[in-house]
């Protein structure tokens, strides 16, 4: 199997999501599913290469909506899976349709986050992103947070290497 492999990733992905899902409800949010897997599950596969606009903006969908159960708050949130963390505009559709979404992106040695409007400022999660804890979108537990860190080092620790079947 390739790291190409479609599947692979989507299973990557999830990893990524449930880990951002669980974390965001142990710190007392509301987690709303949101993405295109859950809104429109069977066209997953249909639409993985598309270059159509519509399969483009139903791929961009955000992950979740979570609120603050403190102060309401709704914010979009997009989990992304990245072996080297790094995360750029360009890794978006042209034209993003979702201005004040939130960018988490997981690595098997940290989780960080970025806002749209960041990106959109040339700022990349790699350079310029914060450790999730220290966010200032979200209030979360840093000990959480820390606790999650580790079980992402522990899930995705050679995920990368080549499969044979």
């Amino acid at each position: 199997m390739s790291n190409n492999d479609f599947h692979y990733r989507i299973i990557k992905a999830r990893v990524a999501e449930t880990l951002v899902k669980e974390l965001f409800q142990n710190c007392g949010y509301t987690v709303f599913e949101y993405g295109m897997e859950r809104t429109v599950p069977t066209i997953l596969g249909r639409i993985q290469n598309k270059d159509e606009e519509t399969a483009k903006q139903i791929r961009s969908m955000p992950d979740f909506v979570v609120q603050n159960s403190k102060n309401g708050k709704l914010d979009y949130v997009e989990v992304k899976y990245r072996k080297d963390g790094r995360f750029l505009l360009s890794d978006l559709i042209k034209e993003y349709p979702y201005k004040n979404a939130v960018f988490i992106i997981v690595s098997k040695h940290n989780i960080k986050a970025i806002t749209y409007s960041e990106l959109k400022e040339g700022k990349t999660i790699q350079a310029d992103g914060v450790n999730l804890e220290e966010f200032p979108v979200f209030d979360l537990s840093k000990e959480l947070v820390w606790k999650y860190r580790r079980y992402a080092e522990s899930f995705f620790d050679g995920v990368e290497w080549p499969v044979n079947p």
